[in-house]
């Protein structure tokens, strides 16, 4: 089941707590090397969410997958 995620809402992120939603991101979902053996790099995005940890304060962008509700499974 897809959730609808949303500004302002909270949810837990991997192991870290509960986050509050900012706002909608582009975050890298995979580095694909150009020339082999430089470091230039061609990024792949894919949908993601800012993020601030209420226990910490830290704001990080993360990938939607690692958002959950809290709720045992």
């Amino acid at each position: 089941m897809r959730t609808n995620f949303k500004a302002g809402r909270v949810y837990h992120w991997l192991d870290q707590g509960p986050a509050v939603l900012l706002s909608q991101c582009e975050i890298e979902s995979r580095p694909v090397e150009i020339v082999k053996g430089k470091t230039e790099y061609e990024t792949e995005t894919e949908k993601g969410w800012v993020i601030s940890l209420l226990e910490t304060g830290e704001i990080l962008t993360v990938h939607e997958e690692t958002l959950n509700t809290g709720a045992e499974a």
